[in-house]
């Protein structure tokens, strides 16, 4: 049986900086995780959902008055997984008994 569905979700990792009163900059690391997204045939993934997911997360992490302001993205990854929906296990599973 071929998997005709994926699942999907993107993790990025950023930098953000500060400027401080002294004119040195401080750094932080931080980590965003998009939703996990189900891709078949009769679903695509949204990619502008997915930027809206990650860029919400990236203004929350700035409405705490953090004053750090993005500074690069250096890492941004896409993991897929095959997925197998469970329904159409349950589905033939009731069929044979």
């Amino acid at each position: 049986m071929r998997c005709r569905s994926i699942r999907v979700h993107i993790r990025a990792d950023a930098i953000f900086v500060r400027d401080l009163d002294d004119g040195q900059q401080m750094r932080v690391a931080a980590y965003f995780t998009s939703s996990v997204y189900d891709v078949d045939e009769t679903q695509s993934i949204d990619l502008q959902s997915v930027a809206d997911d990650l860029s919400n997360q990236v203004e929350h992490f700035n409405s705490r008055g953090s004053g750090f302001i993005l500074d690069r993205i250096t890492k941004f990854v896409v993991c897929i997984s095959k997925y197998r929906p469970l329904h159409g296990w349950l589905r033939k599973k009731t069929m044979c008994h």
